[in-house]
This record gives structure tokens, C-alpha cells and sequence, in this order.
């Protein structure tokens, strides 16, 4: 029984070395513990959050901070005497007291209007700029890095955003989350000077908050100011390469280069739906799934929170119109970027086709093959996924209402691998790159307007002569909408705005609250209860799925090659010491 124990805990362990937050995974399976030091934490409970200590368990003697002493000298003045003066021998200065560090924080918050200046955008992402304010017992704590994450997305430590404090001690940065996140998690990085010790402070901050007054239902958006006070807690002096081993100023428990200086952090977006009603300039049916297209995202980061690399995943799941279109992502950078992009079917075999499909957006370049493309380039537009017709093979995954669609009906459409690495990094939001935290992604379609090919963009991007959002109609209904996970899209016909013929019986109220009700609006299906009501929703979410232990399997692969290249030769070589000694032993059965 003890060669089995072992067999299971020596894996577990060389994953859990690499695990960024010690702990997470060896102890609790084990039923030893938590992973917290009680000795390393102290906590006090101030504001509406609590902020706590945690030591990183790495003690640099050069960072102890020596207190001043005043040198003393007698006999006064004696630059005229003739009697040589007497000079009292400085003492060597007594090393500080070790005294812990200790926080108190206090945290307000002010409602964020989200709402494109008066225009509603149609955004499910909630964008907030979040605060935070470090103070010792000097007064401001300058150049503290600080780090803001979330664990919702992806189930683990998500950073969306680092930030440095300025000489008053703050540091504001700009996150954009999903709905379902209500509060995000803040780090500190600092130092005890009294002990040499490296040190966290960790809590959280609110991003939305119970809506009150006349729209008491839902949440609304807040941006956070977090007052931190301290004791004993002063930026690192220098480099601590035990906890930032590239001396980027980004420790390594966030650090996803922890070796590479010139990045620092993976924005993870999850996954998203983006789906288009394509009668543009008219509001056609609004049923919001003349093309759909399930995608994720991974940006790789400096640590000035510029974007070198954008890796993406695009996988087509609906094409309810006669139209054929295309998908792209336009970038305005001031930088070439190189452009990779392959292709696989709904079988995950590699597709062929792309270079067959017809093109809707002129002169533009690196279409299918990918290849280095100049800003302007860039800007027209990057080929995501090609015409329509070829991308779904003609099926459409948009039954009419009430109509008969299960799995052996629906149609996983081509996939695009797309990766973007720029020359330079870039600031997205220099420009406006970004809208709600997403990409600027846009639809053009095989229908021209005076001779040009037309082409659909997500609210926020651009105004019409009038100042108006141009990409949205006359009764601010939009012709694109961005939805957190797979998107149940509505069936042909079934305008998502009328709750008699909606699944999404909620839709209404998020939009006409803007934003502020039923921020989880889409997933509510089917809530009008009445008999033999027919389906007014493509139930995409019960046909796309995948396995999760093989995707998490995969993902470890790719973050822990070593560990898991390890701990298999571990296991094999340990069986293989088993079976030998259970083969020469017939009593071992």
C-alpha cells in the first residue's frame, strides 16, 4: 500500500512545484492542510474588504533598511586649537527590530456609467478603471508593482491588468471582466525592511455592487479605490530574483515568463460568442444569427501591459441568412505584425478551403497564408474566417421556430487558429482597439452599398455624421453583439426583442436598464411557461462541448511540460520496479 501512496504522491508533487500559488493542489488532496503559513499572515478587517500579509518565504539581508544614527563628536569647535580633538568612534548601527508588516485598508466606490455616453453598447463586459493607494508610515509608497486578477474565467489566477504606484503612492488600471465577475482579487508586492522578507499584501475590490434608487433591480458597475495602510512595508530595493527571477518587477507567482524580462502576463478572455444580424443598414429580423462564431482569446503581455502576441481560436457555429460573409479583425497599431493562421474542419481535420472562398474586403493581404503586414494593412482588416458558405458547408444551424434540431443536426463549422505577434508591442488602448475588453471584430458581407462591399462593426466604434453610433439603428438595437460563453442564438425569424417569440425573456430589460438588470440575461432560456410552446432557441450550448479533464490535460501539458514529462517517467519507471519484483514473487497474488 505505501509503494502505491508513493506512486500517486510524486506526481502530484512535481506538478505542485510548479504551481504559482504554493499549496493549491498537493496539500488539500493530501488532507494535510491548506498551504497557508500562519506565521507569514497577519489580517485586519477595515473598509469593506479585508487586506492581508502573506510572506513569500524569501529573506534578502540586503533589503533590510538600517536605521540612522547620529554620529557625536566632543571638545566643540576646535579648528584653531592646537590640542588634536578627540573623535568618538562611530558605533556600528544596531540592526531594526524585526516587527511584522501589518495593512489596514479602507475601500469607496462610484458608480460607472457603462454606457457608451448615453448610447447603450451592448457590451455583457464590465470596464472599470480600479484604484489602489499604498502608504506606510513615511507617507506614499512609490513603485510597488500591483496586480489585479480574477478567477472566474478560467477557474484559476486570471491577470487583467498590472499597474506600478506613482509618487503619491497609486496606481489606476483600467480591467475589463465578464459579468459574472463581482469582485476582482488585488496583489502588492513589497518588502519588510525589519526582516529582509518579501511580502504580499493580498484582498479584493468590488467591481459591482446591488443597484438601489429607481433601478434597484440588477447591479450596477463601481470603480473601486483601495486605500492601503502599512506598517513595515516599503518596495523591494533592487531585485529579489528568488520571487522575480527575470527582475521584471512582475513576481513570479504572476510572472507567466518568469525567464523572459520582455513579457510578463497571459490575458485570458475565455470563451465568447459573437453573432451578427447581417440586413445592415436595416435591423432586418434581429434574430442575431446570420453568423455566429464561437472564439477565445490569449494575449500575451509586457510588464508596461503592452500586447506582443495575440494568439486566437474562432470556430463558426451558425449562418441563418442567405448572404455569405466573412470575418475579420481590424487592428489600428503603428507597428508590422506577422500573421500565422491555420484551418481544421468540424472533424478537426485540416481545411483546404479558404483560398477558394470569394473575398469581400479589397486589397487586402495575407488572407489564408498569413505572412508580415503593415499598419495600414492590419487596420483593413485580418481574414479570421472566409466566406460563409464554405466555412459551414452550407448548413446553417438556424431551424425555423419550433422545428425538430438536435445534436445529429447541428454542424460544428471551420476553425481558425490565428496568431498575431507584433514587431513592437502595443498599447491597445492608444487606439481604440478595444471595446468592452474585446477585439475589433467586423463582418463583411458579399452585398455592396455604392459599389462597395458592406461591412458590420460591434457598437462603440464609430459615429455617424450626427455624433450617433453608426452601428446602431434607430431604436439603438445593434447589428453585433458579444456574448460570454457559447450563445444559444435565437431560431430564424425570432426577433431576440419580443418576449412573445423570445427564448431570452430578459433581453429586454438588460437593454432598456442599460446594462444594469439581468446582466446574466442570456442564460435564461424558455421562461415563459406556456403548453407546447414552441422553441424560439438554438440550444448551441448542449451541442458544442468538450471534455474537460482532457482540455485541463492538455493545458497542463502546455504549462508544465517538464513536471508532466516527469512525473510520467516517474510512474513508469516505479511500475515497471513493481511489476518486476511482482513477477519474481508468485506468492505477491
Amino acid at each position: 500500500m505505501n509503494r502505491w501512496i508513493i506512486l500517486l504522491v510524486l506526481p502530484l508533487f512535481l506538478v505542485d512545484c510548479s504551481n504559482k500559488k504554493k499549496g493549491m493542489l498537493l496539500l488539500p488532496f493530501l488532507g494535510l492542510g491548506d498551504g497557508t503559513t500562519q506565521a507569514n499572515t497577519t489580517s485586519t478587517d477595515t473598509g469593506s474588504g479585508t487586506f492581508t500579509v502573506v510572506g513569500l518565504e524569501t529573506t534578502d539581508p540586503s533589503q533590510v533598511t538600517t536605521p540612522d544614527t547620529t554620529q557625536g563628536t566632543t571638545g566643540g569647535d576646535t579648528s584653531n586649537s592646537e590640542t588634536p580633538s578627540v573623535v568618538t568612534p562611530t558605533p556600528t548601527p544596531a540592526a531594526p527590530t524585526p516587527a511584522p508588516t501589518t495593512v489596514n485598508n479602507e475601500t469607496t466606490t462610484n458608480v460607472v456609467d457603462q454606457t457608451n455616453g448615453g448610447d447603450f453598447n451592448f457590451e455583457t463586459n464590465i470596464t472599470v478603471p480600479v484604484t489602489v493607494v499604498v502608504e506606510n508610515e513615511s507617507g506614499p509608497v512609490a513603485n510597488a508593482p500591483v496586480t489585479v486578477s480574477e478567477s472566474v474565467t478560467t477557474g484559476e489566477p486570471n491577470v487583467v491588468g498590472v499597474g506600478t504606484t506613482d509618487g503619491n503612492g497609486q496606481a489606476t488600471i483600467p480591467i475589463s471582466v465578464p459579468p459574472t465577475v463581482v469582485s476582482v482579487d488585488i496583489t502588492i508586492v513589497g518588502v519588510n525592511p525589519t526582516t529582509g522578507e518579501v511580502v504580499e499584501i493580498v484582498g479584493s475590490a468590488p467591481v459591482q455592487q446591488p443597484a438601489t434608487g429607481n433601478n434597484s433591480e440588477g447591479t450596477v458597475v463601481v470603480a473601486p479605490v483601495v486605500n492601503v495602510d502599512t506598517t513595515n512595508f516599503q518596495p523591494v530595493n533592487g531585485c529579489v530574483q528568488a520571487v522575480d527571477s527575470d527582475c521584471d518587477g512582475i513576481a513570479n507567482n504572476f510572472d507567466e515568463y518568469p525567464d523572459d524580462p520582455s513579457l510578463a502576463t497571459i490575458a485570458r478572455s475565455g470563451r465568447y460568442t459573437i453573432a451578427f444580424e447581417d440586413m445592415f443598414p436595416s435591423a432586418g429580423d434581429a434574430d442575431l444569427n446570420d453568423h455566429s462564431t464561437v472564439f477565445s482569446t490569449e494575449m500575451d503581455k509586457t510588464p508596461a501591459n503592452k500586447v506582443k502576441t495575440i494568439r486566437g481560436t474562432y470556430t463558426h457555429v451558425a449562418k441563418g441568412a442567405g448572404y455569405n460573409h466573412e470575418l475579420r479583425l481590424s487592428l489600428d497599431v503603428p507597428t508590422n505584425a506577422t500573421v500565422q493562421v491555420s484551418y481544421v474542419d468540424g472533424s478537426g481535420n485540416p481545411w483546404n478551403g479558404c483560398a477558394s472562398a470569394p473575398k469581400y474586403t479589397a486589397n487586402a493581404s495575407g488572407d489564408c497564408t498569413g505572412g508580415t503586414l503593415t499598419p495600414a494593412q492590419l487596420k483593413r482588416g485580418v481574414l479570421l474566417l472566409p466566406s460563409s458558405d464554405k466555412t459551414l458547408f452550407g448548413k446553417k444551424n438556424a431551424p425555423a421556430a419550433g422545428s425538430t434540431f438536435t445534436i445529429n443536426d447541428f454542424v460544428r463549422g471551420v476553425t481558425a487558429q490565428v496568431t498575431i505577434t507584433f514587431e513592437e508591442p502595443v498599447d491597445l488602448n492608444a487606439t481604440k482597439n478595444l471595446v468592452g475588453g474585446h477585439l475589433n471584430y467586423f463582418l463583411a458581407i458579399n452585398q455592396k452599398t455604392d459599389g462597395v462591399f458592406r461591412q458590420i462593426f460591434r457598437p462603440g466604434y464609430f459615429k455617424d455624421a450626427k455624433g450617433k453610433d453608426a452601428f446602431l439603428d434607430k431604436n439603438g438595437f445593434p447589428w453585433a453583439i458579444i456574448v460570454p460563453g457559447v450563445f444559444n442564438h435565437p431560431t430564424e425569424g425570432a426577433d431576440i426583442r419580443k418576449p412573445s417569440t423570445s427564448g431570452y425573456i430578459f433581453f429586454n430589460s438588460w437593454m432598456h436598464s442599460n446594462g444594469v438588470a439581468h446582466k446574466d440575461w442570456y442564460l435564461h432560456i424558455d421562461q415563459i411557461p406556456a403548453p407546447n410552446r414552441p422553441s424560439y432557441v438554438v440550444r448551441v450550448s448542449d451541442f458544442y462541448t468538450d471534455n474537460g479533464f482532457t482540455a485541463y490535460l492538455i493545458k497542463a501539458v502546455r504549462k508544465n511540460a517538464l513536471e508532466v514529462s516527469a512525473s510520467l517517467i516517474v510512474v513508469g519507471a516505479a511500475l515497471g520496479f513493481l511489476m518486476k519484483r511482482r513477477m519474481g514473487n508468485p506468492k505477491a497474488a
